[in-house]
């Protein structure tokens, strides 16, 4: 058995890396807000909580039916100071894509996405876990790891 990812390190490191994307799936749909928020601070980054961000902007909430991963990176890429940026919240999004095209695709598109993320900030996407997604395989930098489960890493208390 491999040993626990220690996710202060694997986070603060991200911003370093020439693939500063990851996913950490996360087992309990309720907690994982609150999970982001504690590694957000753990790590000093920025919080963004995508369902809070789409309640409190109208402009953003009259596109969701048209709203890809991309307008969700470059959201992201709004946040662009402090170097890493923790995001939560995207369940709903998720479900909008999910209704649009095949899953699986949709899924996989996400951790390409993450993966070949090479821009300011860095960032971990923390989501519910989903075999599509822990499946992934980096296809770009192999060896590297995208998407994790927090049952692979460290406590952060």
């Amino acid at each position: 058995m491999p040993a626990l990812e220690d996710m202060r390190q694997f986070a603060a490191a991200l911003p370093s890396r020439r693939n500063k994307g990851a996913i950490l799936l996360h087992p309990a749909l309720p907690e994982q807000r609150s999970y982001a928020a504690r590694l957000a601070a753990a790590v000093t980054a920025r919080h963004l909580d995508v369902l809070a961000r789409f309640q409190e902007d109208a402009s953003l909430m009259s596109r969701l039916a048209t709203f890809t991963t991309d307008d969700l990176l470059a959201l992201v890429a709004e946040q662009a100071d402090p170097p890493l940026v923790v995001v939560s919240g995207i369940e709903f999004l998720l479900g909008v894509w999910l209704s649009q095209r095949e899953p699986k695709q949709v899924k996989q598109e996400l951790c390409r996405k993450a993966e070949l993320w090479e821009r300011q900030p860095a960032f971990v996407l923390v989501t519910h876990e989903d075999p599509v997604l822990a499946g992934y395989q980096p296809e770009r930098f192999p060896g590297t790891r995208v998407v994790l489960h927090t049952s692979q890493t460290l406590a952060l208390e």
